[in-house]
């Protein structure tokens, strides 16, 4: 599916569509291993700490969850509900950073999980994370029935970000930085950050010199080779070539 989007065989329109959003960020990142998508999360939010989360052992997206003392009438449904060893962790995505997030919404969705866990008979710390629609990324927390639950806070933009640091840190043949490199593209095409390529530079000719010069400044740009029509560059010079940070 996500390759039949990239060459525009799938027909899926994204624009403000904070559901796409959500598949394709975390729907992606779930098949990571632990410890690489929680650093992804982890550095996207002030303050979030997630040594004792433990091992992931499912993630749950737009389920329908128990409304009982909730405003809501048939039932909840946070965007993303991941559960893991020690801890309930809730995502609630908003399509756009700025604004949209609200303290009723993470109530109900933290109330929900609580009836989830007497349902089934466990009890273990919740944590929400607000990914997009944020005023400020300062943690937060949320008062329910005299319990104060943590909300950490993400933009989009960070969370690229961390993405990118993550696909930087990975060796550029393994399959994480694939999957990154796909998060990366997909955020692009829905406008969350500018990718650079090689083909929309000034026509000059590219020496050794200048592919050893050249450095990825931006921090909000991914650069990619694509179309390299009209620009010199040889078979040394590819293998000469390294994007620095």
């Amino acid at each position: 599916m996500i390759q039949a989007f990239f060459k525009g065989k799938s027909g899926i329109q994204v624009t403000q569509n904070e559901d796409f959003k959500t598949s394709s960020s975390i729907g992606l990142l779930k098949y990571l291993p632990d410890d690489v998508f929680w650093n992804i999360m982890r550095n996207s939010c002030i303050g979030l700490n997630t040594n004792e989360f433990g091992k992931i052992l499912s993630f749950n997206f737009w389920s329908h969850t128990d409304p009982l003392d909730t405003t809501n009438d048939s039932f909840v449904e946070p965007d993303v509900w991941i559960e893991t060893e020690n801890f309930d962790v809730l995502i609630e995505a908003k399509v756009a950073d700025g604004a949209g997030q609200y303290e009723q919404q993470w109530k109900n969705e933290i109330q929900s999980i609580l009836n989830e866990q007497s349902n089934n008979d466990y009890q273990k710390p919740i944590v929400l994370i607000a990914l997009g629609g944020n005023e400020n990324l300062q943690p937060d927390t949320v008062l329910l029935k005299d319990e104060d639950f943590p909300v950490f806070k993400s933009s989009w933009h960070n969370l690229i970000l961390s993405v990118v640091r993550e696909r930087d840190l990975s060796d550029t043949n393994d399959s994480i930085c694939r999957l990154l490199e796909d998060v990366i593209e997909l955020f692009a095409r829905q406008g969350v950050m500018t990718i650079t390529w090689l083909s929309s530079l000034p026509k000059y000719q590219v020496n050794e010199a200048a592919l050893n010069a050249w450095r990825i400044k931006r921090a909000k740009s991914s650069v990619g080779l694509s179309n390299l029509n009209n620009v010199h560059i040889n078979e040394k010079n590819i293998q000469q070539w390294q994007p620095v940070n």
